[in-house]
């Protein structure tokens, strides 16, 4: 299994939007992905 983390200590800087288009392209290319969003 393989991980990609997505994170930046800056809030606003766009993670969430990079980390869903990230999971949907591997998705669309027939990969199961899994998406946690860690916002406090």
């Amino acid at each position: 299994m393989q991980k990609i983390i997505v994170l930046n200590s800056k809030g606003g800087c766009g993670k969430t939007t990079i980390a869903t288009n990230l999971a949907s392209l591997y998705a669309q290319q027939g990969f199961t992905t899994a998406l946690m969003d860690y916002d406090p």
